[in-house]
């Protein structure tokens, strides 16, 4: 009975032990992590967006809590490619919002980290957003909105074009074509909401032919609309 009683003596002083030294190394890491002074950290930025465009890329970040905020670093990298860019910002009363632009960019997708730092250099946490940039390839794919028919009105001097349906991301058609008193038109159709399903083109000449292109938006906030070759067809 002593010979157990024992045994355990020695199992809970062997323990004690091990966490005595376990505790004191944790205070030895801690120490480490701190002999330079205490980690400061400045807010992070918010509602981090990017704004795709033609070769371009725009960024715009808001800046809600933190008055210390002085300066924003933005890094990015594509296809193994990384560049940085920094803007110095003095803070108001309110929400502030900061915008960077970024043009002469590689096709591709980038992802961008993005850092807040004070006077004194502390460093906020990083935020990132992923955005994408178009270019000839995604301009070579883009093809002319489907026309389902083309008809003449004699009497209104008019054109009427009858469309197939569309994409979500194409946003309109721009045509050129010569009028009946030897002018030279263009006609833009901008889809508001739904795509109109019939296009009426004014004083067309009978038997004259039109140009007509497609424009594309990629995404709902891109910067930039993109365009479609243009395509040559005749009214009967």
């Amino acid at each position: 009975m002593r010979l157990e009683k024992y045994n355990i003596y020695q199992a809970i002083i062997a323990i004690c032990f091990t966490c005595l030294l376990a505790c004191s190394k944790m205070d030895d890491n801690y120490d480490d992590f701190i002999k330079d002074g205490e980690i400061v950290y400045i807010a992070k930025v918010d509602s981090a967006r990017a704004y795709p465009g033609n070769a371009r890329m725009d960024l715009s970040m808001l800046l809600t809590a933190d008055p210390r905020i002085s300066k924003v670093k933005v890094l990015w990298d594509a296809g193994g490619q990384s560049d940085s860019t920094e803007k110095d910002v003095q803070r108001t009363a309110d929400v502030d919002t900061v915008r960077f632009s970024f043009n002469k960019l590689a096709e591709g997708t980038y992802t961008f980290y993005i850092y807040t730092y004070d006077k004194a250099g502390h460093r906020s946490v990083k935020s990132d957003v992923i955005g994408t940039v178009y270019g000839e390839k995604y301009i070579a794919q883009l093809v002319n909105r489907a026309i389902k028919s083309g008809t003449y009105d004699d009497i209104a001097k008019t054109a009427t074009v009858k469309w197939f349906g569309v994409g979500t991301d194409v946003i309109g058609e721009e045509f050129i074509y010569d009028d009946v008193f030897g002018a030279t038109r263009k006609q833009f159709n901008k889809h508001e909401g739904a795509p109109d399903s019939v296009t009426v083109l004014p004083d067309f000449k009978k038997g004259n032919k039109f140009q007509f292109r497609t424009l594309y938006k990629p995404a709902p906030n891109a910067i930039d609309t993109f365009y479609s070759n243009y395509e040559n067809r005749q009214v009967p």
